[in-house]
């Protein structure tokens, strides 16, 4: 009896102490995304507790482990201010620099120590820098995790030796590439995963991200390839590699104040300026026409009136999102202002334009904020050069479009008629 009072009390300051059933992740309403990241952390738990078994530990070089958790931290000290501001204009992470030091660990520790590694340098920038909700750092690990061992096993596969005793010379250079391209595409897999299982309504290459972010990832870990080599033959050289981090952490942060200077700040579309510099590009460049759609949000100032402007720009980011999710890459979105948005649909006829702004109709009658009614967009369709030859009088033919469209009732879609 006195032991089952005792792990009752256990149990109740378990559940005190660490209240699962409120955590974050119970509440998204995607049922598979709960079950895909929690999958994704059992296989690396499994994965981990499998290499243990399997991969004999060895020798520990225990002060690779410390070195590598120790640069991890200095680096997330130093590179603090530059994550703030990044934070304070993007809104939104950016690629984690800190793969420098998990791929090295990947390549020189045991997985079990390699997953250590990778703990502490996602935990610390997540106390120091991003604490978002903690399920969605876990699922981080978990991949980064399930990443690495994929690399160690392809590692395994085609080489016995282990990358301290590799011969310094194409072949090994070859296996190693392999295994970095391994980890990265793994990893990529995963994450690009729980996107799309949290926002089903967002495009395949939406969820894979830009080429410029792909492109850092995979400098940090050809540094981290660097940074192994150089802490098995000339440990000093950690220096210039921290260096070149910052460095390239700077070059990530004016990236970011270019395309901020760019965005629209509440929808994350071009803004006014930007859309119509590209949009006239575009025109002047265009030999096959083009298309051009202006959508105005019906009865939008209800919504900020009984609701507020907070639950205003929501509908806005929601709005913007669908109208992302309808077009193509080549495609320019824009925010024409207040509730107004503009698309140019390069190399598109007409009647193709006006398929394209029905089904934008019909998707963005879909969007629910908060419970609330869904808005209705009104749109006009007007084309490059039938309309007009310079960008402005087909935005004018647009406009006067998406007018007729609001005087016959809104929420539907009409072409130019001249």
């Amino acid at each position: 009896m006195a032991a089952d009072g005792l792990q009752m009390t256990t149990s109740k300051l378990l559940l005190a102490r660490f209240p699962f059933r409120h955590w974050a992740i119970w509440r998204t309403p995607h049922r598979v995304l709960v079950g895909y990241v929690l999958a994704v952390d059992a296989l690396a738990l499994l994965g981990t507790a499998a290499a243990l078994v399997i991969l004999p530990v060895g020798r520990v070089n225990s002060v690779t482990v410390l070195l590598l958790i120790a640069c991890s931290v200095l680096y997330t000290e130093l590179s603090l201010p530059i994550e703030k501001m990044q934070e304070r204009y993007r809104g939104a992470p950016s690629i984690d620099l800190n793969a420098v030091w998990m791929f090295a660990g990947i390549l020189l520790l045991h997985p079990a120590l390699s997953a250590v590694v990778i703990f502490v340098a996602y935990f610390t920038t997540w106390v120091r820098v991003r604490p978002n909700e903690l399920y969605f750092r876990t699922f981080s690990v978990a991949a980064t995790v399930v990443a690495g061992l994929a690399a160690v096993a392809f590692l395994r596969l085609v080489s016995t030796e282990s990358f301290a005793e590799m011969p310094r010379n194409t072949e090994s250079f070859t296996i190693v590439f392999g295994a970095a391209l391994i980890f990265l595409v793994v990893n990529s897999v995963l994450v690009t995963g729980s996107i799309c299982l949290g926002t089903p309504h967002r495009k395949l290459r939406h969820a894979l991200g830009q080429m410029p972010d792909h492109a850092l990832e995979a400098a940090t870990v050809a540094l981290g390839i660097l940074l192994s080599w150089a802490l098995v033959d000339w440990p000093v050289v950690i220096l210039l590699i921290m260096g070149i981090m910052l460095v390239l952490h700077r070059s990530v942060l004016i990236r970011q104040f270019r395309d901020q200077a760019r965005a629209d700040a509440k929808t994350g579309l071009l803004n006014s300026a930007t859309w119509f510099k590209d949009a006239a590009a575009e025109l002047d460049r265009s030999t096959r026409g083009a298309a051009l759609l202006m959508l105005d949000l019906d009865h939008f100032k209800t919504i900020n009136d009984r609701h507020g402007h907070l639950v205003g720009d929501k509908h806005l980011r929601g709005v913007a999102d669908a109208l992302k999710a309808e077009v193509r890459a080549t495609d320019l979105v824009g925010r024409f202002g207040g509730e107004e948005f503009v698309i140019l649909l390069p190399r598109t006829a007409q009647d193709d334009a006006l398929a394209i702004a029905e089904r934008i109709r019909h998707r963005v009658a879909t969007v629910t904020i908060e419970g609330l009614d869904t808005v209705t967009v009104s749109v006009g369709v007007a084309a490059h050069p039938d309309h007009g030859t310079t960008l402005e009088e087909v935005v004018s033919a647009a406009d006067r479009a998406l007018l007729a469209a609001k005087t016959a009732g809104r929420n539907r879609t009409l072409l130019f008629a001249g």
